[in-house]
């Protein structure tokens, strides 16, 4: 005669699986002696459905957790006898028709279990298990055993575990009660597994049958909860984790471990961050400051633990699992703290190398610029600071004069709508911003690169060494040494913008994630935009079925440089669009060999100290180093040539570009024409070398890891020369003086913002160039490539320069109309040059000999004149479209950020399917 078996049953909206939950019951081959249902004031048809069904009684309680419900249950049951026992079931858990039959014939052939437990399998997929007993680490964190294991009857030997789940259990009622029920803090995830230490602590065994199964539908987390995101099941566990560890400790350890919460807090915090879990990093605060007060639900445990212990810790040693069970069960389903998404199963930052070739990166980086260190602002080759207030940084992306005279008007570079974003950054000083960026170049390369790479293959060492090589690449370390920002800015977007544009026909999401680095890389290097227009109808081509999303990738880019485009068009000088923004710098062309080793501004020069030591050429050195990323690119064609034929492409785009560009002569220092650099086009076929060597790996990852040793070896190998030649050349970059402009100019200017100043640079013997400075001096932000890249000059350019040549000459004419024109204060003297010392001298007696100059003296900048009667310059007059222009530039760049954006939903959808009928068990 079987003992009496109550089974209690939990519902809280579970209406979607409480058909074919009772339809088990009932078919039960032996059924239980009272069915009490529990509804959890249910907001669907659960309270209907269980009235309906053939349930003893209905009891109706609050909304509250599993074990709450249970609980209540059990107080509606009649009077226990000896021998009773408890079947606990939850709504989402079907039972095999023989399951209750299974589990009472286990407890009848073994007397000292007290607690047995079901093999529950996945509703979805009921061949394998959702757990088959529970167990914790050596460190206390919980583990369901063989959870997504297939059932093959290879576990059916097994029997004695820690912990069972808490749905599908049978547990002997005396038992149940006088461990107090279930842990009412424990509300669904180790609520199980609790139970069964403190019956193991009783003395009692905990069980599991083989022969009796269960399907649920999704984890205890997801009792009375359609969804739950991942974050939210990252907190239930660590809240249940850090309960249980101050419960089981004992009284001195308890102690350790509450004031070590809130370390533990902040390092578990900083590890989610670096392994790209932000989400978890509230729900790590979460749990940890309910743990820190929650205290007295902390010796409510302990003292139900001590109420019904009859044995010691020890004993549940052996039933712990063991590290090696612990990796195992990792390497199956994944880290139980990993914010998993379905969509994205690649490796992570860390667990891929990738957070230490970014902290490699940030250290050559720091090398490169020592000098920089505790700088605000940087100077020198291509740089200038930036205006030091926001309000001047966001005045000069408006559309209007880009010229001190103001003779030139128009739209505002791109590029530099990009500093007044960057220097937003540091809001206190915007050229700090610069200052981090040349510091940072090479570890946000590393990260671009990894993030970009991951998203085209599964390999776990191939975004590492693909971070490597292009965060060490020479064409942006010697970016960043000339201060070139615009090639700097443009080599750490392209590998966003290129694999992102290729991949932007999946999604909108996708389509605005490419967006940003394509209009980043536009317009920081707008000698790319045939370039990337290319990259366009190469990602139109690859995503045929949906055309729209890589045009809609283009437009924030279209709306950063046309107007630009357009305003050069008008001029007659279209090619102008295409000239390098900021501070020109000359570089020596490279030849098409230098090109195409990726070598631009004559680089190789640089090797020639570095091997003439062991006696080799710096062309065939250079070619050695470039062979195995070289060789891999080619294995890449051949093996997949239907995913490398748009990368190839982009390689003869690059080549083309550094070849082109090598050859613009669109600007000009000092009356000698400065050529665009073709360092940017030279990482653009670095880009595409790189993914066509990620092809090649992605189609033998095994074979191609030594190989891919080999290239990230040789990348490092590669940094060395330039790495090297920054100790051994002088600076390019130093530290911006505090003062750009004399003090008698910087104070007159708090008067007046756009006070001139005339300043003569004597050049040669016989030559003397005159710039108008307003202000504080001529800023990044100033520099307008309208400017630089006009072929003649206007004729009130004309009449300044003969009216400097009057000033420096002695002759007795009145320049006093056209200096107060422009509103010139000052008059400068620069430093005499090697060379011109004759010119200087003659210039200074003359302007010393005028009667309406003031002789100031010497000061850092060079000599010093001030006009007596100086008329203020008058303000600058803007087109009434400047602001609505520069808003709508704005507009298509938060666009494109918003459609990047994951979309904002409550929770990950839990995957389940609608339970089938008892039928449907083998």
């Amino acid at each position: 005669m079987h003992p009496r078996v109550f089974a209690v049953l939990a519902a809280s909206d579970g209406a979607a699986y409480l058909p074919a939950t009772l339809a088990a019951l009932a078919a039960q081959s032996t059924a239980p002696e009272r069915l009490v249902a529990v509804d959890g004031t249910s907001r669907d048809d659960s309270r209907a459905l269980l009235e309906a069904s053939h349930a003893s009684s209905v009891v109706v309680a609050p909304r509250l957790a599993y074990g709450a419900l249970i609980a209540k249950g059990v107080a509606a049951l009649p009077a226990a006898e000896p021998g009773d026992w408890l079947w606990l079931l939850a709504h989402d858990a079907a039972p095999h028709p023989r399951a209750l039959e299974a589990l009472l014939a286990h407890v009848e052939s073994h007397p000292s279990v007290a607690v047995v437990g079901a093999k529950v399998m996945r509703a979805d997929e009921p061949d394998r298990f959702a757990e088959f007993g529970q167990s914790m680490t050596p460190f206390g964190r919980s583990l369901l055993l063989h959870e997504g294991e297939l059932d093959q009857g290879q576990h059916d030997d097994d029997s004695d575990r820690l912990g069972v789940a808490e749905t599908g259990m049978l547990v002997r009622r005396d038992v149940f009660e006088a461990l107090g029920g279930f842990d009412p803090v424990l509300r669904s995830i180790d609520a199980g597994l609790d139970l069964g230490v403190r019956a193991r602590l009783a003395g009692h065994r905990v069980a599991v049958e083989p022969r009796a199964r269960v399907r649920r539908a999704g984890g205890p987390e997801h009792f009375s909860a359609r969804a739950v995101s991942d974050a939210g099941r990252v907190a239930v566990a660590r809240r249940a984790q850090l309960h249980r560890r101050l419960a089981y400790a004992n009284p001195l350890a308890l102690v350790v471990h509450w004031l070590l919460l809130l370390p533990n807090g902040v390092l578990r915090s900083i590890a989610h961050l670096l392994a790209k879990r932000p989400a978890a990093v509230l729900a790590e605060w979460r749990a940890t400051l309910l743990a820190l007060v929650d205290l007295p639900a902390v010796f409510r445990a302990r003292r139900r633990i001590a109420r019904s212990r009859a044995a010691g810790w020890s004993t549940l040693r052996p039933l712990r699992a063991s590290w090696r069970t612990v990796r195992s069960h990792r390497r199956a389903v994944g880290d139980p703290e990993r914010m998993h998404h379905a969509a994205d199963e690649r490796v992570g930052f860390v667990e891929g190398a990738g957070l230490w070739v970014a902290a490699a990166a940030l250290i050559v980086g720091v090398v490169l610029h020592p000098q920089l260190l505790g700088a605000a602002a940087a100077t020198g080759g291509a740089l200038l600071p930036l205006s030091d207030s926001l309000g001047d940084l966001w005045a000069n992306a408006l559309a209007g004069p880009r010229d001190a005279l103001g003779q030139v008007v128009g739209p505002a570079d791109p590029f530099t709508i990009l500093l007044a974003l960057l220097g937003t950054l540091t809001p206190w000083q915007p050229s700090t911003a610069i200052v981090l960026v040349l510091f940072l170049a090479p570890t946000i390369a590393a990260i671009t690169a990894f993030f970009s790479v991951r998203r085209m293959t599964d390999s776990r060492w191939v975004p590492a060494v693909a971070a490597a090589v292009w965060s060490l690449s020479p064409t942006l370390l010697v970016a960043v040494v000339d201060g070139r920002l615009g090639a700097v800015l443009a080599h750490l977007a392209l590998p966003l913008a290129t694999a992102g544009v290729l991949l932007a026909h999946r999604s909108w999401r996708a389509a605005g994630a490419a967006a940003i680095p394509l209009a980043i890389v536009v317009a920081a290097a707008p000698v790319l935009l045939p370039a990337m227009l290319l990259l366009v109808v190469l990602g139109i081509g690859v995503g045929w079925r949906a055309p729209l999303r890589p045009l809609a990738a283009l437009l924030p880019a279209l709306a950063l440089l046309a107007p630009v485009v357009v305003a050069r068009w008008m001029a007659g000088t279209p090619l102008a669009a295409l000239a390098d923004p900021g501070l020109p710098r000359a570089s020596a062309p490279p030849t098409p060999v230098e090109a195409a080793l990726l070598s631009p501004d004559s680089a190789l020069a640089g090797l020639e100290g570095a091997v003439a030591l062991a006696g080799l050429d710096a062309t065939w050195f250079a070619l050695a180093l470039l062979a195995p990323l070289a060789l891999a690119a080619l294995a890449g064609i051949v093996l997949r040539p239907a995913r490398a034929w748009p990368w190839v492409v982009l390689l003869l785009a690059g080549y083309a570009t550094a070849i082109t560009a090598s050859r613009l002569a669109l600007t000009s220092i000092d009356g000698e024409p400065v050529t665009v650099w073709a360092g940017s086009g030279a990482s653009l076929a670095l880009a595409a070398l790189i993914a066509l060597a990620v092809t090649a790996a992605d189609a033998d990852d095994r074979r191609a890891s030594v190989p891919g040793g080999l290239v990230a070896l040789v990348a490092v190998v590669a940094a060395v020369p330039v790495v090297v030649a920054t100790f051994l050349a002088p600076d390019v970059v130093g530290p911006a003086p505090d003062r750009r402009m004399p003090a008698f100019v910087d104070a007159a200017t708090a008067d007046d913002p756009r006070v001139g100043t005339l300043v003569l640079h004597p050049l040669a013997e016989g030559t003397l160039a005159v710039d108008l400075e307003r202000g504080h001096g001529t800023t990044l932000d100033d520099l307008a490539t309208a400017e630089l890249v006009r072929t003649a000059a206007d004729p009130l350019d004309t009449e300044l320069a003969q009216a400097t040549v009057d000033l420096a000459s002695g002759a007795d004419v009145d320049v006093d109309a056209l200096l107060d024109a422009q509103g010139v204060r000052f008059v400068l003297l620069e430093q005499e040059r090697e060379g011109a010392a004759g010119l200087h001298d003659r210039a200074q007696r003359s302007l010393d000999a005028r009667g309406d100059l003031q002789t100031i003296g010497q000061t850092e900048a060079g000599l010093l004149w001030q006009r007596l009667e100086a008329v203020p310059a008058a303000p600058i007059e803007r087109p009434t479209w400047a602001g609505w222009l520069l808003l709508g530039q704005l507009v298509a760049l938060g666009a494109a950020v918003v459609t990047a954006l994951p979309s904002l939903r409550r929770g990950a959808r839990v995957r389940t399917k609608r339970l089938e009928g008892a039928g449907e068990w083998q």
